[in-house]
C-alpha cells in the first residue's frame, strides 16, 4: 500500500501528510504482524489519523491562496479512502487501505 500511494504523493499539496499516514501504516502493520494488534483495530487507527491529515489538509487549503483547479483523480481517490466504516467488522474494504 506504501508504494501504491507514493504514485499520489506529487500531487498532493501536503504530501507530508501521506508521509505521516505511511509511517504509522508501517508501524501499525508490522504490530498487526507482531499479533499485538487485531486488524480491525489497525483499520481504525488507520480511518482516525486519514480524518485528522484531511481535517488537516482542509485547514491548510483555506489559508492558502484559491486554486480553481480540481484536484487530480488519485488525490481524490486518497480524499476518500479509510472512511469511519473501515473500523467496523464487514467494513467497506473496498476502500479501507
Amino acid at each position: 500500500m506504501i508504494k501504491a500511494t507514493e504514485l499520489v504523493r506529487p500531487l498532493l499539496g501536503f504530501p507530508e501528510l501521506l508521509d505521516r499516514e505511511n509511517a504509522m501504516r508501517k508501524g501499525l502493520a508490522e504490530q498487526v504482524q507482531a499479533r499485538s494488534m487485531s486488524l480491525l483495530e489497525r483499520n481504525v487507527r488507520i480511518q482516525k489519523l486519514h480524518s485528522q491529515l484531511l481535517d488537516e489538509e482542509r485547514s491548510r487549503l483555506s489559508a492558502a491562496p484559491a486554486n480553481a483547479s480540481k484536484p487530480p483523480p488519485a488525490v481524490t481517490q486518497w480524499r476518500q479512502s479509510n472512511p469511519e466504516s473501515c473500523g467496523r467488522l464487514g467494513g467497506d474494504s473496498g476502500t479501507c487501505y
